[in-house]
């Protein structure tokens, strides 16, 4: 199924589409076959499907959602941090992180929750079996929607030392400023010309950049990646990120973003419907989506 626009949405006469992803682009998610499996494994009548919306019509689009019988909706890029200030309310950890993933429609009153950080942690927690909290990181690409809301949740479960490498140093210096106010953890922030240097510090690499990791001086930093690295990337595609095969190739353990974005998919279900997720069933459909 292809994505609707908000125009298509106003036309569409499906009763059963009550669930949406909302990004721009957004034709590559494998959101609905994941939780269409779950939704038809419960046997719940309900259909999950894509919109594409940009920035500037977000609010309408929302103003629209309200009125209709949504259940709620996934956020995606570019919109994480502009629904905040589009919501009635805010989960607690929502409002810390300052970015908004999934939407609960209660007759018109819309509230606003975060499970990004909560599946990244499990995503890592499956796939390198490693405690946080024990674990030096180095974050690439904190100036974006997910990679802001990935230092916060990170520097809140207390890592010892968190480093945030950026293209341009200035909005990652804001969010360091402000995270160290509330955070035991050591953090600061390197341009990527330092990233060799980064990595000799850190056990963890987490790329929240969705730009790509493309550029000369970019692979050339690269190849500061070591075997004894842990190297997870919140991107993912129809096949595994080149920074996956890359740090594989360096002997280092790595994975991409799929992982995350079922756990993400699993917390937001349970949000919706207030019961446990068919793991399981919404892992096999991601995976066979992706052609994993």
């Amino acid at each position: 199924m292809s994505s609707l626009t908000l125009q298509g949405l106003r036309d569409h006469k499906d009763p059963e589409l009550r669930l949406l992803v909302i990004g721009d682009p957004v034709d590559h998610s494998l959101s609905p076959p994941m939780h269409n499996a779950g939704l038809e494994f419960l046997h719940l009548p309900c259909r999950y499907g894509r919109l594409r919306i940009n920035p500037q019509d977000l609010a309408e689009a929302f103003r629209f959602l309200r009125s209709r019988n949504f259940i709620g909706w996934n956020l995606t890029l570019p919109h994480k941090l502009a629904a905040v200030d589009l919501m009635d309310g805010l989960d607690p950890l929502a409002e810390r992180l300052g970015a908004v993933n999934t939407v609960v429609n209660q007759s018109g009153r819309l509230f606003g929750f975060n499970t990004d950080g909560k599946g990244l942690v499990a995503a890592l927690a499956e796939a390198f079996a490693c405690e946080l909290p024990s674990v030096r990181i180095a974050l690439l690409g904190a100036g974006g929607g997910a990679g802001q809301a990935a230092a916060r949740y990170l520097s809140q479960l207390g890592v010892p030392v968190l480093i945030l490498v950026n293209r341009t140093v200035a909005k990652a210096e804001v969010l360091a400023h402000e995270l160290a106010r509330t955070s035991k953890t050591h953090i600061r922030v390197e341009r990527w010309e330092n990233f060799p240097q980064v990595c000799g510090e850190v056990d963890l690499i987490v790329n929240a950049s969705s730009a790509g990791l493309d550029g000369e001086s970019i692979h050339k930093a690269l190849h500061s990646i070591e075997a004894r690295h842990l190297v997870f990337d919140m991107v993912y595609g129809p096949q595994e990120t080149s920074l996956v095969r890359f740090a594989r190739e360096r002997g280092a353990r790595s994975v991409d973003g799929l992982l995350m974005l079922l756990y993400q998919g699993l917390f937001a279900f349970e949000i919706w419907f207030g019961k446990p997720a068919p793991a399981q069933v919404m892992r096999e459909a991601l995976y066979k989506a992706a052609g994993r």
